[in-house]
């Protein structure tokens, strides 16, 4: 990303290094979460050890809101830089589906259409600060499903609250897979665009 965000918005030293240790901490934390809310999901299956469940989602979606933290501050760092026309133009013409056609056939990217043209429509209106938004607002959506389910554990519809949490957390980490992935293209290469005149 690092690259990606020193030829698109030509950030000092200072702020790359920054922003790409906040990057690199924050994908750590979601990581974690992930792992925490599956210790979570385990547990839960059994009755007797909605406690221990209970430990363990709350300890995910603390990792969640560290990630958010973190994803801000990427964010404010990415507002100090200037998206050129150029490289704007380059994001709306990008061959989004060519891309998502190369990451699924690689295996590098789940098959996740819907998903993917929500990242799409992202990254082509607002770039890497767009992309770190949408980012950082999914990964607080997660956090607050999380948070909600904590405060009615032992409610009727726990059981299902689970799962949307379960689906909500995996549509995460696809996103973030599409986001490292996209990370991958030479910034404003233009062997990835939409041919003039051809349609997307």
């Amino acid at each position: 990303m690092s690259a990606v965000c020193n030829k698109m918005l030509a950030l000092g030293e200072d702020d790359l290094r920054d922003k790409k240790d906040l990057a690199r901490t924050a994908g750590t934390e979601l990581t974690a979460a992930t792992s925490e809310l599956c210790r979570a999901l385990e547990l839960a299956e059994h009755g007797d050890a909605m406690a221990g469940s209970a430990v363990y989602a709350a300890a995910a979606r603390d990792r969640l809101d560290n990630a958010a933290r973190m994803l801000a501050q990427v964010g404010d760092i990415l507002a100090t830089g200037t998206l050129t026309e150029e490289s704007a133009s380059w994001y709306r013409r990008l061959d989004y589906d060519r891309l998502y056609r190369s990451g699924t056939g690689l295996g590098q990217v789940p098959h996740a259409a819907e998903l993917w043209q929500a990242f799409a429509r992202q990254a082509a209106k607002g770039g890497p600060a767009g992309i770190c938004r949408d980012m950082r607002g999914r990964t607080v959506a997660v956090a607050s499903l999380i948070g909600d389910w904590l405060e009615r554990v032992d409610g009727p519809e726990s059981d299902s609250a689970l799962l949307r949490i379960q689906s909500a957390m995996a549509d995460l980490a696809a996103y973030a897979q599409f986001v490292a992935f996209a990370n991958k293209v030479e910034p404003r290469d233009p062997a990835w665009l939409v041919p003039p005149g051809s349609a997307a």
